[in-house]
């Protein structure tokens, strides 16, 4: 009879087990596709232009006014290529270096109303990967994102907002030492930003390198995962002179 009830009673638990297990990934699912409002093929990168580095370096400038003129996707591809995009994809390297090949950093994309053919407002995702977007907010939110940074007028300005984010656990887990992880990170997301500067040039656009803002409500606006941090922001459009 014991041996009866405790048969039952492994059978019970072992499908109480079956069915939460299958609720939580349900869940999961659930979550990662509401994430994730839709997804967009960036188109391939040019790997020629009508600029040469050294000229790029010469003309670069720290730019703040913007004119209405919209951006392509081209030119939004290109931008995000240049940041962080897969440059050997046997090797998975990437266009900026990074310490010990950890790559902790993301890329995001406030883009405003009108402001790119082909790309409507909203938040992206960059995946380097497969050189896409992933959409996860659909809405323009330059006015909010201004606010969040010190009320910096450029940034509602500009058609497009390139959001470079770190996660230092991420070089943690390689490295151990905080300190030097956390110098790591901040040294590469200077190496992208002066790659995102440098493309700009090329394609006849500015921008400018920004740090003020404040990081909690950046977090909260972006919606942001835990483990991320907001390191920059580059406001890129058509100069208004």
């Amino acid at each position: 009879m014991e041996k009866k009830k405790l048969a039952v009673l492994i059978i019970l638990s072992i499908a109480f087990i079956v069915v939460v297990s299958a609720d939580y990934l349900s869940s999961q699912e659930s979550v990662t596709s509401l994430n994730v409002i839709s997804i967009t093929q960036l188109p391939s990168p040019q790997l020629t232009g009508n600029l040469s580095v050294e000229q790029a370096i010469a003309n670069r400038r720290s730019v703040r006014k913007y004119s209405n003129e919209f951006l392509t996707l081209e030119d939004v591809s290109q931008l995000l290529w240049a940041a962080q995009g897969i440059t050997d994809s046997e090797k998975n390297l990437r266009a900026a270096p990074s310490a010990g090949q950890v790559y902790p950093l993301e890329v995001y994309v406030v883009v405003g109303t009108g402001s790119v053919s082909g790309l409507q407002e909203g938040l992206y995702h960059y995946v380097p990967q497969n050189n896409t977007l992933e959409k996860l907010l659909d809405s323009d939110i330059r006015n909010n994102l201004s606010v969040v940074a010190d009320g910096q007028p450029w940034v509602k300005q500009a058609p497009i907002n390139i959001i470079i984010t770190g996660n230092y656990q991420k070089m943690l887990d390689k490295y151990k030492d905080k300190d030097l992880c956390t110098r790591f990170v901040n040294l590469e997301a200077g190496h992208v930003g002066e790659n995102i500067y440098l493309q700009a040039e090329s394609l006849g656009l500015v921008t400018v390198a920004l740090g003020s803002f404040d990081e909690n409500q950046m977090v909260g606006l972006l919606h942001l995962p835990i483990n991320e941090k907001p390191i920059y922001i580059f406001p890129v459009g058509y100069s208004q002179s």
